[in-house]
């Protein structure tokens, strides 16, 4: 998964979870990808734990990004912060097994605080605003009977050139969808922008 500046290089790094559990961080240069034979630093281990891995930037307002994780086993969400590695966790909630996807989106609402979209098992879709401290307030519904089809729901930063955070999702069938953010925590109707996706593992 992509995440923010963790290495104060300013270009944006990568996180990796082989199979065992372990975590890596990549850091490549501006501009690049990330190769496998590249060196890269070890996290820890034991993250094999969590079904669920996003970031919706920095949410502590320490100037650092901060990464967000959900036990498959119990549905409990924690917060690690970073401070030169990630510290220890911190728990923000229980019960989230109710989401199939929990999507780091980045500040939706415009009051500079990152926020989180997650989707329920019956296709509602809400936001979680962040507090700017590391918690969230009470969730608010954004659509009823949402993204059924939807298998990958990617929060994608401004690609409008708005200075909006945009939501990017795909289909079954492959096709490509932008939802633009209107900077107050909503979303104007979809907008498909290609087709063909459906070959591509996943979409981050």
């Amino acid at each position: 998964m992509p995440i923010a500046d963790l290495t104060g290089d300013r270009c944006a790094d990568v996180l990796v979870r082989p199979g065992e559990g372990t975590l890596r961080l990549y850091k490549p240069a501006c501009g690049t990808a990330p190769k496998p034979t590249a060196s890269y630093t070890a996290l820890g281990t034991g993250w094999n734990q969590y079904d669920v891995m996003t970031s919706s930037g920095d949410l502590t307002h320490d100037g650092m990004p901060d990464l967000i994780a959900r036990n498959s086993s119990t549905g409990t969400v924690y917060l690690y912060k970073v401070t030169g590695k990630f510290a220890a966790r911190a728990k923000l909630a229980d019960g989230w097994k109710i989401y199939k996807k929990i999507v780091g989106a980045g500040d939706l609402d415009g009051d500079g605080n990152g926020d989180l979209l997650v989707q329920d098992t019956y296709n509602n879709l809400y936001r979680y605003n962040g507090r700017g401290n590391g918690t969230f307030t009470a969730r608010v519904k954004l659509f009823s009977g949402w993204g059924s089809a939807y298998n990958t729901v990617v929060g994608i930063g401004d690609i409008t050139g708005d200075g909006k955070a945009d939501l990017v999702a795909r289909d079954t069938t492959g096709a490509l969808y932008r939802y633009s953010g209107t900077g107050t925590g909503t979303f104007t109707v979809r907008v498909k922008i290609d087709a063909g996706w459906q070959t591509y593992t996943s979409l981050s």
